[in-house]
């Protein structure tokens, strides 16, 4: 198959966590994305009758109903295979070959973030390829995992363990699918970011907003079992406050990316021990 499996989405906005409801929405659920207080229901076809016995049993109210190709829920981009170190990322569905010298790693993002398109998804995969060549990986921390590709990709290149973290449940639950689909030892945990900080890692990936960022690395905790940071998902307007709070917290930064002067990531590493 050369075409996703996924053609239209019928998307229900629903106020409030609908998780525990969704037995009952049939063969067309596609899945639960959680934001806060809102559930975004998934189907891959009109479900209407369903979700509103969902929303009757729950108590819950309907928002809004969208309809999406899954073309547009991608940004209206095809997804391709991606280069980067001895990896060859392809989507789960396209069954040509790995070029000679590379490993095929299947991915099904599905309908979550992560596929490889976004500069800073790339940006991570090639600062993480940089660190393997600096030495073993040891073991990895993945923060904010969405489909899983980061932690995929650590494991492939050899990490002692893989310890992937998101606390939507859709990318729980897609993690778990494409480390099954390539036969990789990857622990997918469901969670804040901020509550897995509790046991040393060699490596800590965290492709998430500046917020999410400031308040994991400004916390009053040790940061000595956190030798190397490769961190994305920023700014300009932001770049230079991560900087500097990474520069207080005994980090020097190794290695920066950029994409059209709007994206930015960065690799730093422990220099000292503060706290």
């Amino acid at each position: 198959m050369s075409k996703a499996p996924y053609d239209q989405l019928y998307i229900y906005e629903i106020a409030g966590d609908a998780r525990a409801h969704t037995r009952g929405l049939g063969a067309s659920f596609l899945g639960l994305w959680l934001e806060g207080d809102t559930s975004f229901v998934f189907c891959s076809a009109p479900a209407d009758e369903a979700v509103q016995r969902l929303l009757a049993a729950a108590g819950l109210v309907l928002r809004q109903r969208h309809h999406l190709s899954y073309e547009q829920w991608q940004g209206g981009l095809d997804l391709e295979p991606l280069a980067v170190g001895d990896l060859w990322i392809a989507p789960a569905w396209d069954p040509a070959p790995a070029p000679p010298g590379r490993r095929r790693l299947a991915l099904d993002p599905g309908l979550v973030f992560g596929s490889g398109l976004h500069p800073t998804t790339r940006h991570c995969l090639d600062l993480l390829w940089l660190r393997r060549q600096a030495g073993p990986l040891g073991r990895v921390l993945d923060l904010g995992c969405g489909t899983g590709i980061l932690a995929l990709a650590a494991a492939a290149w050899g990490a002692s363990e893989v310890i992937a973290v998101d606390q939507n449940p859709l990318c729980v639950a897609t993690t778990q699918n494409n480390a099954r689909l390539n036969g990789l030892a990857v622990a997918v945990r469901e969670g804040p970011a901020a509550e897995f900080l509790d046991r040393p890692a060699g490596v800590v990936l965290a492709n998430l907003h500046y917020q999410v960022q400031q308040g994991l690395w400004s916390r009053p905790r040790d940061l000595a079992g956190y030798p190397d940071l490769i961190l994305s998902g920023v700014m300009r307007s932001q770049k230079g406050p991560l900087e500097d709070l990474l520069l207080s917290r005994g980090y020097a930064i190794l290695e920066r990316r950029e994409a059209e002067f709007t994206w930015f990531s960065l690799w730093a590493r422990r220099i000292c021990y503060k706290t």
